[in-house]
């Protein structure tokens, strides 16, 4: 039995969510998986293989500590109920579970103490995915409008990205930890789970503005959260490749309002 399989059984069996510690500590009393060098399972590894295997289960991050639980794969209940859709079976062919892909995570934030501007994306797309780096997509513009906007030259490498957010003080984060999205378009995300923007706003003590990047973004936002009289809101243009009727002055122009 695999440490997952292992993770799932016991969440079966008690019916009810728990902390990466306490199922660490059943799993090293019950031997459903023992590691190869028989060293104890730690809190750590329960939590990065729960995050490994989102189809699976449900990271309750608005809690401390955290409590995984099994992932509820039904929607809200005006829309369907989704199950994996299995390929018709035909000789020689094998049988797959087709859209397992379409469960997708976020990323962590970029920000430190010193972040006084959020952006706040949807979710990275399936590009951004592949690179594992915020807009990894060549066409979307987010980070020539950042650099235009703050005076600075457009960063190469990822690393001068993310130096440029610190030399800025704007970081960037998505509204959705987890959802069902197949491609990359805001309108197919489905089954959403939010951030913990609450934990994140609360932390950042020098935040003074939040720039949704898409109307998206902001539904989103508004549908989970509550908007605080201390932080200033801006509605921005997507910077998404799929946002291409808007010339880049003016998109420029409208960003610059999260400068102001």
């Amino acid at each position: 039995m695999t440490l997952h399989e292992a993770i799932e059984k016991l969440l079966r069996n008690t019916g009810r969510p728990m902390t990466a510690r306490e199922i660490a500590d059943e799993l090293n009393k019950n031997k459903w998986y023992v590691k190869g060098d028989k060293s104890q399972i730690k809190a750590s590894q329960i939590t990065a293989r729960a995050d490994n295997h989102h189809e699976l289960f449900d990271i309750d991050r608005s809690v401390s500590p955290l409590k995984i639980k099994l992932f509820n794969r039904k929607l809200n209940p005006i829309t369907k109920t989704i199950t994996p859709k299995i390929e018709k079976a035909e000789p020689g062919k094998i049988v797959t579970v087709s859209n397992i892909s379409d469960y997708k995570n976020s990323f962590g934030p970029i920000s430190n103490s010193e972040t006084s501007v959020l952006i706040l994306g949807t979710m990275p797309g399936d590009k951004s995915i592949e690179l594992n780096e915020y807009y990894g997509h060549s066409r979307n513009r987010f980070w020539k409008i950042i650099a235009t906007i703050t005076n600075n030259v457009l960063p190469l490498t990822y690393k001068e990205k993310n130096a440029l957010l610190f030399k800025t003080k704007i970081g960037i984060w998505d509204v959705v930890y987890k959802a069902i999205r197949k491609g990359s378009l805001d309108s197919a995300i489905e089954d959403e789970r939010p951030n913990d923007l609450t934990d994140f706003i609360f932390k950042h003590k020098n935040l003074k503005v939040i720039g949704f990047n898409g109307a998206k973004s902001e539904a989103l936002f508004d549908k989970y959260f509550t908007r605080k009289n201390e932080i200033r809101y801006v509605s921005l243009p997507s910077t998404s490749p799929a946002n291409a009727g808007i010339d880049f002055n003016n998109i420029c122009k409208a960003w610059r309002q999260i400068k102001n």
